[in-house]
């Protein structure tokens, strides 16, 4: 038994139903963005990978696509995990922990947010690239709005955040959020809390808001109101074409775009306050 490295190339149509696909196989799951494409990696302990790797070019003929799928077994280094690690998403249970990376273990339920949308992926970036360049310790308390699985709220916190509040209205989600927070040991850093973005108090050095433009418009007030000074704000779930009317909703109450995370349909956009 050894940990493989299974590595496709995608056009962006073509991502969430393969890495759906895989959710089902694999140990772990990472995605990166190059050029027009993404690269998924699939990390698999097994004694072959080569049973996978023939349901995987199955799938994709029948998805009548023709992408490069390579395989190798991974370098990594468990030794230690630094601002350059990438996340890492385990469906669990897991039987087979990967020792490299940051893992965010999720359960294979039905809540939004497993990784494999572009706008998870975005906003993923968005946190890492905000925590490179500040240190944990000035981010002092996150917001994540519209929690979903908490996927976002456990990447913070694996970056050393120490007070995130997730909030979320549906129930079911909530339940699910929390128990993910559990099998990532983060319940110390992380609050899952059952109530909409317009009833939370308080103010936050960053807001995770990876939601839908209609909806990011509807609460903007509520979002501009929970920003602390100068605090930053991730957007995410915008459309491209309607991502102009979203920010322009926000930066009529002064806050200035910082940096967007696109391709031709999806977006995020990082925000900061006056």
């Amino acid at each position: 038994m050894q940990w493989y490295d299974i590595e496709v190339t995608l056009p962006p149509p073509l991502l969430e139903s393969t890495y759906n696909f895989l959710w089902s196989y694999v140990n772990g799951l990472k995605v990166k963005k190059t050029n027009n494409n993404f690269i998924v990696k699939a990390y698999l302990f097994s004694p072959s990978p080569h049973d996978l790797l023939k349901r995987l070019n199955n799938f994709l003929r029948i998805m009548g696509k023709s992408c490069q799928v390579k395989h190798s077994p991974p370098v990594a280094n468990p030794a230690c995990l630094s601002s350059n690690s990438e996340f890492l998403i385990v469906p669990s249970p897991a039987p087979y922990k990967p020792p490299f990376d940051l893992p965010i273990f999720l359960q294979r339920g039905k809540s939004f947010g497993i990784g494999s949308h572009p706008c998870t992926i975005y906003c993923l970036q968005a946190l890492k690239d905000i925590f490179i360049r500040e240190s944990a310790g000035n981010i002092k308390q996150i917001l994540d709005a519209g929690t979903g699985t908490g996927i976002l709220s456990i990447a913070a916190a694996k970056l050393g955040a120490k007070d995130v509040t997730g909030v979320e209205i549906n129930y079911e989600s909530i339940k699910e959020a929390q128990e993910n927070v559990n099998l990532n040991g983060v319940t110390k850093e992380i609050k899952i809390m059952h109530c909409s973005v317009t009833e939370i108090k308080g103010k936050f050095n960053l807001i995770l808001a990876n939601l839908y433009g209609t909806l990011l418009i509807e609460i903007a007030t509520s979002l501009i109101q929970r920003l602390s000074p100068r605090g930053r704000l991730i957007l995410g779930g915008m459309n491209v074409p309607h991502e102009k009317a979203v920010i322009s909703t926000f930066t009529q109450h002064g806050l200035k775009t910082c940096s967007f995370y696109r391709d031709e349909e999806w977006s995020v956009a990082v925000l900061q306050g006056i």
